[in-house]
């Protein structure tokens, strides 16, 4: 093994995280900074990680400056005392904010503001004052001002442009103000965008080469591009990939080939390619066209029909297919199972619950909010 390891040299590395080897264009891509520290930590105990540390070191995305950052209300590297403490600045007013990462949710508390000159006058309106308006920004909304018109036995609700106009107005200018305001103090500026460099700019992409594939049982009178075999590479080595190329580029080939060296190799048994309706025919055509041997089964919501689901099903499920090739409106008739689900339902309450543990006593918005996602459930 470590003449193996010691002929690879550079070719591979291995990762302290888990011990396991990977190849060098796997390793040093991704989250990289992350790397770098743990390799650091192992290599200070196993002289080893050296080489990974090294390596790692020569693939660090340069810092993005402050003004290649944009700091918006409602980011969430954005600690919610920076906003406290903008409010504090810019309106005079004590406020108190609650974020709730995994529900992307914010909570202003800012009554003061709904009574004083800056509240509503210089940072908002009479009809939506500024800490209303800071809740919008932190998010993502836009404020609409309504009127209640009453009628004989009835009422209805009626935009007001003109306030609604005025609320927007305000509202940018919160938002400028901050944007104005975050990188003004440098202690600030230093702590912020080392928070954004380490959270955000922390990802090399992996280059996949699959200038190496033969395709056995393709064939011959096709070449695919090398786009193409860059993408069946990237699906065999990552998995989950999103081919984003455009209409024309060759994705049923890609797809199609890549399924084909999943089975061959002995990644998966079987594979379901779900395509709009219109493009049905044109997938299975192809398919056969690059794979002349491949074994297909072809079906539309035709054959969903109560009378003809089970059958179907049993023989997706039974025969020795190289890939099962459906709409999607034929997709949402193959339910999942029972158990399944409710394990999955489960797992969300379970969610629900432990966050409503973390909730601060004082934070009514997310506790109800939470409440009525796990009543959603039940």
């Amino acid at each position: 093994a470590e003449y193996g390891t010691a002929e690879l040299g550079s070719a591979i590395f291995r990762d302290p995280a888990d011990g396991s080897w990977q190849t060098a264009d796997a390793y040093l891509s991704g989250p990289v900074r992350d790397k770098l520290k743990a390799a650091e930590a192992a290599a200070a105990l196993d002289p080893a990680y050296e080489r990974n540390v090294t390596a790692l070191m020569g693939v660090q995305p340069a810092d993005l400056r402050p003004s290649d950052i944009t700091a918006r209300l409602g980011a969430p590297w954005i600690p919610a005392a920076d906003i406290v403490a903008f409010v504090k600045e810019t309106m005079g007013a004590e406020i108190r904010i609650h974020h709730m990462p995994e529900l992307a949710s914010w909570t202003v508390e800012a009554r003061q503001l709904g009574w004083m000159a800056a509240g509503t006058s210089e940072w908002g309106t009479d009809r939506r004052h500024a800490g209303e308006l800071l809740a919008d920004a932190l998010n993502s909304r836009v404020p609409q001002i309504f009127d209640t018109v009453r009628e004989e036995k009835s009422e209805r609700r009626v935009l007001n442009v003109v306030d609604t106009e005025a609320a927007k107005e305000k509202l940018q200018k919160i938002k400028t103000a901050f944007q104005s305001w975050i990188w003004s103090d440098p202690d600030r500026t230093d702590r912020l965008a080392r928070v954004y460099n380490d959270r955000f700019n922390n990802i090399v992409p992996r280059a996949f080469d699959g200038s190496h594939l033969k395709l056995p049982g393709a064939s011959g009178a096709f070449v695919l591009y090398d786009h193409q075999k860059r993408g069946i590479w990237r699906i065999i080595s990552a998995g989950a990939t999103y081919l984003a190329h455009a209409v024309g580029a060759g994705k049923t080939m890609t797809i199609a080939a890549s399924i084909m060296e999943q089975r061959r190799l002995g990644l998966i048994a079987k594979a379901m390619l779900v395509v709009p309706g219109h493009c049905l025919a044109q997938a299975a055509r192809e398919f056969l066209a690059l794979y002349p041997n491949a074994r297909i089964l072809v079906a539309d919501e035709t054959n969903f029909s109560l009378a003809k689901r089970h059958r179907f099903l049993s023989r997706a499920a039974t025969a020795n297919w190289d890939a099962i090739i459906i709409t999607h409106s034929a997709f949402r008739f193959i339910g999942v199972p029972s158990a399944f689900e409710q394990q999955m339902i489960q797992d969300e309450l379970e969610l629900y619950q432990a966050l409503l543990t973390k909730v601060e006593s004082d934070d009514r918005v997310s506790r109800k909010r939470l409440e009525r996602l796990k009543e959603g459930l039940k």
